[in-house]
Formats: structure tokens, C-alpha cells, sequence
């Protein structure tokens, strides 16, 4: 399969260091131009687009466009299975003998999520194939980020398809079951994960460099304070036992991915 890794041409440090992953791992990748969110007008197209959960900014809008571009190219490669990364993503153990061969992934992927957000998620408690020791599983529940990802040939025509008129950030198109994108295409999740992005774990050095440039286009959810506070902690762990329960019950398991 190929790579492709999308890269801001004002952000050098971040493509040299994703060199240096890769390099170290012996893999080639296609540097994959993004498109920058401050060429773009303020709201993609004519007037604010209300997506469902808030408007997107020109950063959020330029991150979408960036995805469609690698689509495009895997859409369009002879190799069924392509990957795509942004540029501020870690590797677990392994990741070379998982992105070397595509003979792991299940016939029917359109998508196959290799990060993790470490929110709790659902997928199918069976696995659907081993990807060296780890599990393949269906994903069932919202997962975002879009940092790490291998799209079929497929999938990539499906997600074009979808995504002529978005609304929502990228990774709330593909991986949220009221997406429209969500129905149409058959997603797994690599268990443990085998990539976290720099915004999650803030792992090394580069931290400032690697900070997430959509932010501040994010609102910010208020704090809630006094009885409504004590009111959701304690409500939280009841709903984490019958999420837990009801999943079990459907042969899922409802967690956290792990990163390995």
C-alpha cells in the first residue's frame, strides 16, 4: 500500500520528523500538500455552514479538504489499500510489519482506524482478523481523529461520494454513527491501537510544534458546577456499567482502545 502523509508547506518541522518516523521504519511515503485554512475564505462555499455540532472554521474546512485530496489519490491507485496520516502522529510497536503488507485487513474494510483518541468507544468483542498480536475489530460507536487510517479503493469512492457538500469536521464524517458517511461504509479498529496523535498523549519534545492548529476553532464546553456537577458524577459511573452491560449483551465491549 502506499502513504500519504498531509503536510501545511508552512509546517517543515513537522514533515521532517515524520521522515525521521518513517526512515526509521524503512518506508517510503507521498507527501500529500495540505490545503492551508488561511487561503480559504472564512466559511467554505457561500455562508456558514451548520454542521451538527458547531460551524466549521476555515482550519477545520482546510483539514476536510486535505482528507479529500488523499481520497482522491487512493481512489485512484492500483493498490487496494492505501494509508493516510497527519502529521503528528506516534507509532506503537510493530507498525512497519502492519503498513508493509496489507494481507491482514478484512475483505470487507472500507476503513480501518489504526489510533486511537483513548475515549470509550464500542467494538465487536470477536476479532475479525489478527494484525500481528492485535486485534482487527468492527468499530460500533464514535471514535474521532482521522490521524491514522487505511482506506480501500472502495472506500475512498464512497467517502468523494459523501463528502461533495460536508458540514462537520472530517473526523466526525467518517467516524460517528449519525454520520451519513458512517451507514455506508464498513469500518474496523486495529485493538490495541498502533498510532496516537501528539494532541492525546503530548509525548516528546516537540509538543509546541506538534499542537493541534484547530483548537481554537473547537468551542470550549462551561464547566458545570454545584448540584449539576454532583449530579453528573454521579450518574457517570452508572452509565459506564450499563454501556458495559449493554454491550456485552450484544457481543461488544465498550472501552477505551489501548495504544501500544
Amino acid at each position: 500500500m502506499k502513504i500519504f502523509v498531509i503536510n501545511l508547506g508552512r509546517e517543515p518541522q513537522r514533515l521532517h520528523r515524520m521522515a525521521s518516523l518513517f526512515g526509521e521504519l524503512g518506508l517510503d511515503f507521498i507527501r500529500m500538500p495540505a490545503v492551508d485554512g488561511r487561503d480559504l475564505a472564512d466559511r467554505y462555499g457561500s455562508g456558514a455552514r451548520k454542521g451538527m455540532y458547531y460551524d466549521l472554521g476555515s482550519g477545520e474546512i482546510g483539514c476536510f479538504l486535505s482528507h479529500i485530496k488523499c481520497w482522491d489519490a487512493a481512489a485512484k491507485e492500483e493498490a487496494k489499500y492505501n494509508a493516510i496520516f497527519e502529521d503528528d502522529i506516534h507509532f506503537g510497536a510493530g507498525a512497519r510489519e502492519l503498513l508493509a503488507d496489507a494481507s491482514w485487513i478484512p475483505a470487507d474494510a472500507d476503513v480501518v482506524k489504526l489510533e486511537t483518541t483513548l475515549v470509550r468507544t464500542l467494538v465487536d468483542r470477536g476479532s475479525a482478523a489478527r494484525a500481528g498480536d492485535r486485534s482487527v475489530r468492527r468499530l460500533r460507536d464514535t471514535h474521532p481523529g482521522t490521524g491514522a487510517y487505511i482506506v480501500s479503493r472502495k472506500g475512498a469512492r464512497k467517502l468523494l461520494e459523501l463528502s461533495t457538500d460536508f458540514a462537520d469536521p472530517v473526523d466526525q464524517f467518517m467516524f460517528n454513527p449519525v454520520s451519513v458517511a458512517w451507514n455506508a461504509l464498513t469500518i474496523y479498529q486495529v485493538d490495541p491501537a498502533i498510532c496516537v496523535q501528539e494532541v492525546v498523549v503530548g509525548k516528546d519534545g516537540f509538543a509546541d510544534a506538534l499542537a493541534s492548529g484547530l483548537k481554537h476553532e473547537r468551542p470550549v464546553q462551561e464547566k458545570v458546577r454545584g448540584a449539576e456537577k454532583l449530579m453528573k458524577e454521579v450518574a457517570r459511573p452508572l452509565g459506564r456499567l450499563a454501556a458495559s452491560i449493554g454491550a456485552s449483551l450484544r457481543g461488544q465491549r465498550w472501552g477505551k482502545v489501548r495504544f501500544r
